[in-house]
């Protein structure tokens, strides 16, 4: 592959095929102590933080995260993170 062919970022999907969320839930998904209307399915405690912090983690390496979704056939979270050359 020649360096005008090399990829500039990293991409990792992550999907489920359970009920998806709700575009009321979408607004609040990535945000602090955000509660959803799904419930954890193992009846674990949820502070709300989860995705916050990965969206903020993603956002200092200067990538992106987002979740695409259809509602009652899952979501993927995408996360895109820039390639790093080697000195």
């Amino acid at each position: 592959m020649s360096n005008s062919e090399e990829s500039t970022t990293v991409r990792i999907e992550i999907a489920d095929e359970r009920v998806g969320i709700s575009p009321e839930d979408m607004k609040k998904l990535f945000g602090k102590f955000a509660r959803l209307s799904a419930q954890p399915t193992g009846g674990e405690h949820s502070s709300g933080l989860g995705l916050s912090i990965v969206k903020k983690m993603i956002e200092m390496l200067n990538g992106r995260v987002w979740c695409d979704l259809e509602l009652g056939k899952g979501a993927t979270f995408i996360v895109e993170l820039p390639v790093v050359q080697a000195a």
